[in-house]
């Protein structure tokens, strides 16, 4: 399906499989067989508000030459042991539908098959063990520069035609499974910004990202091992936006309804710092499979706080209640937003050696928090939640909502300002430090730059 456009079509509606009863048949000779035939999946327009409206050149679905359709069949009424799967490239382009073809089929013109189409070939041949239990991922994805190429990466398009004849070529509706979800970024600031990613989160129990079974013989589709509250679009190559100017960002969201009331977070993040909104819907908003949701987000970044913070060369100073600053003197960086496993390096100005002023927003500022289990214990609190050592056989710093014995801290500080910082549980790569070849804080067993710690005057 062509990279760039941006279809949907009706959430996959439940149908019982027909299995026909299998009349004996003599044995067919391969030469009778048809040889290397065509299969036709087809998206038809059905609503203002479907994906099939945004294609910017046709308005409707568009297919490239050279895309790759991953295919199972099986004869009907059959259960063979393994399925047969094939690979189908399109041969033609189309404004709604694609003409596949396969030369590796040999179908019996005396026989009927069942037909199970899943979209990419090579997104989905990973997930796709078989058309009866198949799992696929929705969410979680990377839209590099404009382009909208990842939709067709994280949301799963499936369709399926049973008991087609021998003698004809099986003509198959595409559906998608997950919902869109465009953002429309709005610089509010004085001077551009280059967005890096978007992040949605919701305060209660409804799934908004995961791993998905489809069930082909009922059509249903159910959250298979894993799920998430919070989805995270990473923008790669994202333009620069000018004042007042726009961008437009697309991810998939699993199928769900917020109803009034209910509250959602938006994290943009930018080279220029992290704008964080809260939202409280003022009415149901329903995110249904094959159709799209929009959202204006007026990007504005919290202003440099007109604060010092001093170096700490004595543990006593160091109390419950304080406001710090981990940073590495020799590189000029502090410890700086989360990524999935670590913390970034943000530059810092770091004046006579002991001072930083006016950090910039992309500084994170940590709560000092008095350890649970151990009062003599540290926790250190960046907003979002609690540090912690995540882990024995790699190197994490990631944050957890409840305090446990990894986000406990032992901490020293000696007369030079170096800081040792030692989470007390059970992860043994616990020794937050900075890691200059890559720029950025983690937690490990040895080795890497020293840390210190600037408290808020």
């Amino acid at each position: 399906m062509k990279k760039s456009f941006i279809v949907m079509g009706l959430m996959l509606a439940a149908s019982a499989l027909t299995n026909c009863s299998k009349d004996d048949t003599a044995a067919t000779d391969a030469s009778d067989l048809r040889q290397g035939f065509t299969l036709r999946a087809e998206y038809t327009p059905i609503a203002s508000d479907t994906r099939t409206t945004l294609d910017p050149a046709t308005g409707k679905v568009a297919w490239d030459a050279e895309d790759e359709l991953l295919v199972f069949c099986r004869e009907t009424g059959t259960e063979p042991a393994s399925w047969e799967q094939y690979k189908f490239t399109t041969t033609e382009e189309a404004a709604a539908q694609g003409i596949f073809t396969c030369p590796d089929i040999a179908i019996d013109p005396a026989k009927s098959y069942d037909w199970y189409i899943i979209n990419n070939y090579a997104g989905n041949t990973k997930y796709m063990k078989n058309p009866e239990t198949g799992t696929i991922t929705i969410g979680n994805q990377t839209q590099t520069g404009s382009s909208t190429a990842h939709l067709s990466d994280s949301d799963g398009i499936v369709g399926m035609a049973q008991n087609v004849p021998g003698t004809q070529s099986p003509s198959i509706r595409m559906n998608h499974i997950g919902s869109l979800m465009k953002f429309t970024l709005v610089n509010k600031e004085d001077t551009p910004i280059t967005p890096t990613k978007i992040t949605l989160s919701l305060g209660d129990d409804s799934v908004i990202a995961g791993f998905y079974t489809i069930v082909y013989a009922t059509g249903e589709v159910k959250i298979a091992g894993g799920y998430y509250k919070d989805t995270s679009l990473t923008l790669k190559n994202a333009p620069a936006i000018e004042p007042n100017g726009t961008f437009d960002a697309y991810y998939v969201l699993a199928p769900l309804t917020l109803a009034s009331g209910d509250k959602f977070n938006i994290t943009v993040t930018t080279d220029k710092g992290i704008s964080e909104q809260s939202r409280t819907m003022i009415q149901e908003v329903k995110f249904e499979a094959g159709k799209m949701n929009t959202a204006t987000i007026d990007v504005t970044l919290p202003k440099p706080e007109e604060a010092s913070y001093t170096l700490l060369t004595d543990i006593s100073e160091l109390t419950v209640g304080s406001k710090i600053i981990i940073a590495n003197l020799e590189a000029g960086k502090a410890l700086g937003a989360q990524r999935s496993n670590n913390r970034e390096g943000a530059a810092v100005t770091i004046s006579g050696g002991n001072l930083i002023e006016n950090p910039a927003a992309t500084v994170s500022v940590l709560t000092v928090g008095q350890g649970t289990t151990n009062t003599g214990y540290f926790t250190l609190n960046d907003g979002d939640g609690y540090l912690y050592a995540a882990g024995s056989s790699k190197n994490y710093l990631k944050i957890e909502n409840k305090v446990t014995v990894n986000s406990e801290w032992e901490i020293t500080i000696a007369a030079d300002g170096i800081a040792t910082i030692k989470a007390t549980g059970s992860n043994n790569r616990n020794w937050m430090r900075f890691n200059s070849g890559s720029d950025l804080f983690s937690c490990y067993r040895s080795g890497q730059k020293d840390v210190y710690i600037f408290k808020k005057n």
